[in-house]
């Protein structure tokens, strides 16, 4: 019996202990990752080969992320970081090996707030390129995420800011819908055009549409535009034709037999950054109702007809001589 009694306090003082050693280890592996911190003095040295101040638009914007193919110069700016590289043959460019803590590019668009996490996109990978659609400025940052760690990151770099301008004029593609209906299907005599400023625009940056308005006289355009846009101003002669607000109104005289324009409207657009494309044109023809004749019209016109057919019917009685009857005698007046 105390054999047995032995022997069950000895299975307990070991379970016991295998226990305490589980916990013990357990503890010791929790938050046994070794904490990462920023060093922005080395950051800095390596971002001065980055771009600054201001670059053009770009659908391909990549940064400088050559240094990430250092494991050594990560760990100075990520002290901490376990950054490993695989360096077996045939893997890519900046592919970590297995276990390796994570560096990601981010980008931070303009007017977003740097200190909202939400606001930060990442790139698909460290070295792809990036499509800066806006101008402004824009926000780039690094992140480093631990491995196995369930945080967004441990660790993340001071921003590098960018202004993105629009070094290009814009790229007019035509005329709208609209316009273009009102360019083949012309404008009726009486009736009136409010010209339209919005053009098929493709810019990175806010437009603004004017344009000057030309009329044919005697087969050639003016020299001078009848209106400006920008100074609403109507050439002398002109004031029937077209208003301080850049409404036409077709006249009788604008009317040609092979439909030919009489308005010319020529679009200058000015983006933001002061860009200028001009020359888009669009041209307007009068046309006319064709004449309809009406219910009474047609009455008066059957009336018409009947009354002189009816006049030639009695001029033909009166000339026409009658028919001598048959076996009466001859007086002698016929020769």
């Amino acid at each position: 019996m105390k054999k047995l009694v032995s022997l069950f306090i000895a299975l307990t003082l070991v379970l016991s202990l295998f226990t305490v050693t589980t916990v013990a280890f357990a503890d010791e592996g929790e938050g046994s990752a070794t904490p990462v911190t920023f060093d922005e003095a080395a950051f800095n040295e390596i971002s001065a080969n980055n771009p600054v101040l201001v670059q053009a638009v770009s659908s391909e914007f990549s940064l400088d992320v050559s240094w990430l193919k250092d494991a050594a110069k990560v760990k100075e700016v990520f002290a901490g970081a376990n950054y490993v590289l695989n360096e077996e043959e045939g893997h890519e460019d900046y592919e970590l090996a297995n276990g390796s803590d994570t560096v990601k590019l981010q980008y931070l668009r303009p007017s977003n707030d740097y200190k909202d996490d939400a606001k930060w996109t990442s790139a698909s990978k460290v070295n792809s390129t990036i499509n800066v659609s806006t101008t402004g400025w824009w926000g780039f940052r690094y992140i480093l995420k631990q491995n196995g760690s369930s945080e967004a990151y441990a660790a993340k770099s001071s921003v590098i800011y960018i202004y993105f301008s629009d070094d290009s004029a814009p790229n007019v593609t035509g005329l709208s819908t609209d316009m273009k209906k009102v360019q083949q299907e012309g404008i009726k005599v009486g009736s009136t055009y409010s010209i339209r400023t919005n053009l098929t625009i493709s810019d990175t940056s806010s437009t603004t549409v004017t344009y000057k308005v030309f009329k044919k006289v005697n087969g050639s355009w003016t020299e001078q535009p009848i209106y400006d846009s920008v100074t609403k101003e109507v050439a002398e002669g002109y004031e029937k034709n077209i208003s301080t607000g850049g409404v036409i109104t077709m006249q009788e005289s604008d009317v040609t037999a092979d439909k030919s324009p009489v308005y010319k409207i020529v679009y200058s657009v000015k983006d933001a950054m002061g860009y200028v494309t001009e020359g888009t044109e669009m041209t307007i023809f009068a046309t006319k109702e064709a004449q309809t004749v009406s219910t009474n019209q047609i009455i008066q016109y059957v009336l018409f007809g009947v009354a002189a057919l009816s006049a030639i019917g009695i001029v033909v009685v009166l000339l026409v001589k009658p028919k001598q009857k048959a076996g009466a005698p001859d007086d002698g007046s016929a020769k």
